[in-house]
C-alpha cells in the first residue's frame, strides 16, 4: 500500500487510545495487515534491483506529496485533529516501509535486512492475489476513502 493509506489507517486506529506508544505499536502492526490486502504492487520486485529502486523513489515522491495533501485537507476540514497520538499512529504505520531502505541503499545488505525484506514481501503476497497497478490504485483509493469515512 502507499504510505498515504498506511498513515490514514494508523490515524484511524490511533483513535482507540490516548497513548502515543500504543498508537505507534498499533500503527506498526497494522502495516502488515494492510499490506496483506492486494494493492497493485505485487510485481514491483520482479524488476532488477536498480530498476525497482528508481521506481520506488518516484513512487515515494508522489506518495509523500499526496500524503501531505490528504493530511492538510483532513486537518483543514476538521476530520482529523493532528494530535501526537494520531501522529504516532501514522508514523508507526509507515515505518515498516522505511525499514526496507537499507535493502536498496547497500549493495550487500546485512542478513537482518535481507530477512526483513523477505518477511515484508511475504505479507504483500499473503493472499496470492495480483491486481496490477491500475486496479491496485482503484482499490487503494477506495480504501483511503473508507478510512477517511471512519475518521468522521
Amino acid at each position: 500500500m502507499f504510505l498515504t493509506v498506511h498513515a490514514v489507517a494508523g490515524e484511524v486506529l490511533a483513535q482507540s487510545t490516548t497513548s502515543p506508544l500504543i498508537a505507534f505499536a498499533i500503527g506498526f502492526i497494522s502495516h502488515f495487515f494492510v499490506d496483506a490486502l492486494p494493492h497493485g504492487d505485487e510485481t514491483l520486485g520482479e524488476r532488477t534491483r536498480e530498476e525497482t529502486t528508481r521506481l520506488i523513489i518516484r513512487i515515494v515522491v508522489i506518495d509523500l506529496s499526496l500524503l501531505m495533501l490528504v493530511q492538510a485537507v483532513l486537518i483543514y476540514t476538521g476530520i482529523l485533529s493532528m494530535t501526537f497520538v494520531a501522529f504516532a499512529g501514522a508514523f508507526g504505520a509507515m515505518l515498516p516501509d522505511a525499514l526496507q531502505l537499507p535493502f536498496y541503499i547497500f549493495k550487500d545488505p546485512p542478513p537482518i535486512v535481507l530477512w526483513y525484506k523477505r518477511a515484508h514481501v511475504r505479507f504483500h503476497n499473503f493472499l496470492g492475489i495480483r491486481l496490477g497497478l491500475k486496479w491496485g490504485l482503484v482499490f487503494q483509493t477506495i480504501t483511503v476513502l473508507l478510512l477517511i469515512a471512519a475518521l468522521r
